[in-house]
């Protein structure tokens, strides 16, 4: 099943925000660790979301 589209654009933006986490971390830029930990919360949250879906979809 295909992810909703508020669970997708979390997941996305969770993926941009780890992304650039890493490569401000990579660079010694300020504001790495609060937008990697930033990224991974949209993430984890955007995923829990789509897997809530899958499970009551497939309940019912």
């Amino acid at each position: 099943m295909r992810p909703s589209k508020p669970a997708l654009t979390l997941i996305l933006l969770g993926l941009v925000g780890l992304v650039l986490g890493v490569a401000f971390k990579l660079n010694h830029l300020m504001g790495a660790e609060r937008l990697f930990n930033a990224g991974t919360l949209a993430l984890v949250v955007g995923l829990l979301t789509w897997v809530f879906a899958l499970v009551r979809k497939s309940g019912s």
